[in-house]
């Protein structure tokens, strides 16, 4: 017999739970190092983003700025032919009423024509003439 194979193995107690495992992992030994490089370089991109961001911003600002300082002058020429037609309707309106004048005294002097007052002016019928 093999001192192995006589030798009996101790006894294990039955009724001893298994030894449980803690829910939590185990710290590592030491923290893994930071990573200086990547900080760096991603602060440059976002410095490097933000200049064009900022650029395509004071661009938009702009644009628009223009093209209300050029619709506000469209709107004031507008506004000033407007005011110049008015008033060449104004003007045309007193030469007519000057003329429309001159006419009529040419006509009371030179033809002897009045003007009636309505309620004395009537209509004659004309007959229809006959076949």
């Amino acid at each position: 017999m093999s001192v192995r194979a006589g030798a009996a193995a101790p006894a294990r107690r039955r009724g001893a739970p298994a030894r449980a495992r803690p829910l939590t992992p185990a710290r590592p030994a030491r923290r893994p190092a930071p990573r200086t490089a990547a900080r760096p370089r991603a602060r440059l991109l976002v410095r490097w983003l933000w200049v064009p961001a900022l650029a395509v911003m004071l661009g938009g600002i702009v644009f628009i700025n223009a093209a209300t300082l050029r619709l506000s002058t469209r709107s004031s020429l507008t506004l000033q032919r407007t005011s110049e037609a008015q008033s060449e309707i104004v003007n045309l309106n007193q030469a007519l009423q000057q003329t429309d004048a001159q006419v009529r005294n040419a006509a009371t002097r030179q033809l002897g024509m009045r003007q009636e007052v309505a309620s004395q002016v009537t209509f004659l019928s004309a007959p229809n003439p006959t076949p």
